[in-house]
């Protein structure tokens, strides 16, 4: 067989693949009431007894993405009841909880020390989970779960060579040292 005659007939078998496959992946649902008011799903229509309306839905094979989920409303506790009782009230202008920060006027060590900081009030919640469940697992020491995790978010390579980037070295801290290092470069 030709180089050319080899070409035309691996097109023709892609093209009757994609066909096939298109074909194929969809799927024919049947819905249908019963007598009780219960709605039924089947790959099959349903019998001929069954005289409820029967409304047939195509489906693709792959599923859409799922919608997001709707943030989970917590109950109120008495504190929070006390809070929104107070909130009633007017109150005088609170004072920006974060004040303004000039990081040119900073040192490199500075940028990299509040980058840290910003780090680890971030990764010390996982960290602890992780020591805790290696805890839990009692296949380990707990000394042994403490010294193992206890570079946890830190970056490296792993056994294969790849580099690990360090947990949440995307922060506004930790970019804005390394734009700052970058600058004054």
């Amino acid at each position: 067989m030709t180089l050319k005659r080899f070409r035309q007939v691996a097109a023709v078998a892609i093209a009757l693949t994609a066909v096939c496959v298109s074909a194929y992946a969809q799927k024919t649902v049947y819905k249908w009431v019963d007598e009780d008011g219960v709605v039924h799903f089947s790959e099959a229509p349903p019998g001929e007894e069954n005289t409820a309306d029967t409304e047939t839905l195509v489906i693709p094979k792959s599923p859409p993405a799922p919608a997001p989920a709707p943030p989970v409303a917590k109950p109120a506790t008495v504190s929070q009841e006390s809070d929104k009782n107070q909130s009633k009230q007017p109150v005088a202008e609170a004072p920006p909880v974060f004040e303004k920060i000039d990081i040119t006027k900073m040192s490199i060590a500075d940028l990299d020390l509040r980058c840290d900081e910003a780090r680890e009030k971030m990764i010390a919640p996982l960290r602890e989970a992780e020591i805790a469940k290696c805890k839990q697992d009692k296949s380990h020491d707990p000394a042994w779960c403490e010294r193992f995790n206890a570079d946890y978010g830190d970056g490296g390579r792993t056994v294969s060579g790849s580099i690990r980037p360090r947990m949440f070295d995307d922060l506004p801290e930790c970019v804005e040292a390394m734009q700052e290092q970058n600058r004054r470069r």
